[in-house]
């Protein structure tokens, strides 16, 4: 009997061992809920890959990137949802801290992507701040690692959309798929756009600030191909050429706002008709009264391409800058405040 139960006890330890080798060998795991795959390091998460089983994105296909009972510090891999062509809207969680670049890569299907910040690090904008006094060490800091390029990377594949992006101090190409147009900033913590953030991404049609946004950095929508932006009341300060010869068309404030719009922030936006508080059917009007302060031609709409273009705004002016400095070369008429 005791020669029986030696044997059965060394079986059972057999057993036990090789689920202890297997669970050794393969630390991934599956969230059922979600699909993502996802292995924990250094006491932090990574989301290697998403499994598709057909039951996970919904009717619209959505998908929403988080990991039940984990907060914060979670990471994206390169290459996570390379190739997937199921998803049409990515919802990143406040809870993913950093993305890898090309984590993105050919999504065929991807339309939409909801993000707390822009690029591979939630503090992104940390070295950003672009005032004149901006230091070397901090302008040195902007790269393609804090733009809309590094979510996509560079390898071409065949539904991809070729987009130059100038990122402070290089240009990278990246390709993002030809059904993505949308973009959505929604900042969970205070949080600044990056200078050259969406600088030649001229794919996107649309993009949204939400939340705890208090500033656009320079160049940070320039040569963006957009014709609406609402402007969240936590902003205040618009960096130069934040929109620097793009195509917006309408920029709606909301109520609280009191901005202050550096040098040439919406230089040469020769199709710009309305600047001011949201739900104004206004055309052709501009509102400085949502600002604090306004730096020279911050609303010169013409540029180098556009001379013969003039502009004629109707102007609300109660602080009484100096309009000529404000709008340079751009036609205005000024009215009284209501």
């Amino acid at each position: 009997m005791k020669k029986v139960l030696n044997i059965l006890l060394a079986i059972l330890l057999i057993i036990a061992c090789s689920f202890s080798v297997v669970a050794c060998s393969n630390p991934n795991q599956k969230n059922a809920k979600s699909g993502l795959v996802y292995t924990k390091v250094d006491g932090h998460y990574e989301i290697v890959k998403f499994v598709d089983d057909g039951k996970t994105l919904d009717s619209e296909g959505t998908l929403t990137i988080a990991i039940e009972g984990v907060t914060e510090g979670i990471k994206i891999r390169k290459n996570a949802f390379v190739g997937n062509s199921t998803i049409k809207k990515i919802i990143v969680s406040s809870s993913v801290s950093e993305i890898e670049k090309g984590a993105f890569a050919k999504m065929n299907a991807l339309e939409v992507l909801v993000v707390p910040f822009i690029g591979r690090f939630a503090n992104s904008d940390t070295y950003y701040k672009e005032s004149a006094s901006a230091t070397a060490s901090e302008k040195k800091a902007v790269n393609s690692e804090r733009t809309i390029a590094h979510f996509f990377g560079d390898e071409i594949y065949d539904n991809g959309v070729s987009q130059t992006i100038s990122s402070g101090k290089d240009v990278v190409t990246c390709y993002m798929p030809s059904s993505f147009n949308n973009v959505v900033v929604n900042a969970s913590s205070t949080y600044s756009i990056p200078w050259c953030a969406f600088s030649g991404a001229t794919k996107l049609e649309k993009i949204s600030l939400l939340g705890d946004i208090d500033a656009i950095g320079e160049n940070a929508f320039e040569n963006t191909r957009i014709t609406e932006i609402k402007i969240p009341a936590t902003v205040k300060t618009i960096y130069k050429n934040a929109f620097l010869n793009s195509s917006v068309k309408t920029v709606n404030f909301a109520n609280g706002a009191s901005v202050e719009l550096l040098q040439k922030a919406f230089f040469g936006c020769n199709k710009l008709n309305y600047l001011g508080l949201e739900g104004s059917t206004a055309n052709s009007f501009i509102d400085l009264t949502v600002f604090s302060d306004i730096e020279e031609k911050a609303l010169d709409t013409q540029n180098g391409a556009n001379e013969s273009v003039v502009k004629t705004y109707r102007v609300t002016n109660p602080k009484n800058f100096d309009l000529s400095s404000i709008f340079g070369k751009t036609a205005y008429q000024q009215e009284t405040a209501n």
